[in-house]
């Protein structure tokens, strides 16, 4: 695979250090699951120690020009100088390294790889997570934060753990609304659309209780699929569905909320143990405040997204949000979860607020 970034701060490793990291992760987008699971098998076998630098492959979804992108560069840019290369890192943005299926996989599998994961995808993991990544159970991006704060995503992270992932911290880079070839003002409107949703059983089964026809697909794959009418909308923060320009083949926005895209940065365990705890309290800090400025600047700039999207000829809707939000019931009896999990989530939310 070719490196879409190396960051400038690789420059203080030694090369042997550098080796050892980079030759820890095998695999392209294209590689299968059983080839990244034996290459991470081996890498398992010869990790570094904890007095030898660390390298890591930092993958994610967004663009590296977007919010998400910028604000969490930089941030390994500061952990990188602050642990003085001790810790360092690649960084592939565009599912460069796959597709988030196919990330969580390989980090599982013992590759040296940081990924972000939306909180349905680990709530595909473990299954009392996933209530945290339903419609509107969040009322704003913040409230991520304060979930991050108890005790009950603590109980969650140690399930997490025993499933190989190591979650470093908790963030929302914005509000997700569907755009679309036809026009959505309400849940009904979805009925008897082709609709693309991220994998997970979450955002997959919220568009099944809406009686649409879900399915995923790759984001890089989203502007033909529109295009040719294969699939009739997708959803994203606004950001993203700006920066892949889905407006020329959508003319239809619906600010529909329905989720604040809450993501956790992950890593396999067996690595965050080799790195001291001094560095695992500075990744844990600066990832922190990176999450809440990556809030912010989400915020600062929904209202001139939707400006953007009107000003390029899209058509957009203020959703009824009511109708979005009385099929949620339905996707509790769909996945066979509790429902009172919603109101322990509510509750944890509240008392840290």
């Amino acid at each position: 695979m070719k490196k879409i970034t190396r960051r400038t701060f690789m420059k203080v490793m030694g090369t042997t250090a550098a080796a050892v990291g980079l030759s820890a992760c095998g695999g392209s987008a294209g590689s299968t699951a059983a080839s990244a699971s034996n290459a991470a098998s081996s890498t398992a076998v010869s990790a570094p120690a904890a007095a030898e630098a660390l390298t890591f492959k930092v993958a994610y979804s967004e663009s590296e020009d977007s919010i998400y992108g910028e604000v969490i560069n930089a941030a390994f840019d500061e952990i990188a100088s602050k642990t003085e290369g001790r810790v360092a890192f690649d960084v592939y943005p565009n599912n460069a390294l796959g597709s988030i299926t196919d990330m969580l996989e390989q980090m599982r599998a013992g590759a040296p790889m940081i990924c972000s994961m939306g909180f349905d995808n680990l709530g595909d993991v473990v299954s009392d997570f996933a209530p945290a990544s339903f419609p509107y159970v969040f009322n704003s991006l913040y409230e991520v934060q304060a979930l991050a704060k108890s005790d009950w995503i603590a109980g969650i992270e140690s399930e997490l753990v025993k499933q190989d992932i190591q979650p470093l911290c908790y963030g929302a880079i914005g509000y997700r609304h569907f755009i679309s070839t036809f026009k959505i003002e309400k849940a009904a409107d979805c009925a008897g659309h082709i609709m693309r949703m991220g994998p997970s059983s979450a955002a997959q089964g919220f568009i099944t209780v809406m009686n649409g026809t879900p399915t995923t697909s790759t984001w890089a794959d989203n502007y033909s699929l529109l295009q040719t009418g294969v699939i009739e909308s997708c959803e994203a923060p606004l950001s993203l569905l700006l920066s892949s320009s889905l407006n020329e083949v959508c003319k239809y926005l619906c600010l529909s909320g329905h989720f604040v895209n809450p993501f956790s940065l992950c890593m396999n365990p067996t690595y965050w143990d080799q790195i001291s705890a001094e560095d695992q309290q500075t990744i844990k800090s600066v990832l922190t405040d990176a999450c809440v400025e990556m809030a912010d600047q989400s915020m600062a700039k929904e209202d001139e997204f939707v400006q953007q999207f009107k000003d390029l000829g899209v058509t957009v809707s203020e959703a009824d949000k009511a109708s979005f939000a009385a099929v949620v019931p339905d996707l509790f009896t769909l996945l066979g979860l509790d429902p009172s999990i919603y109101d322990t989530i509510r509750a944890a939310i509240e008392a840290n607020t």
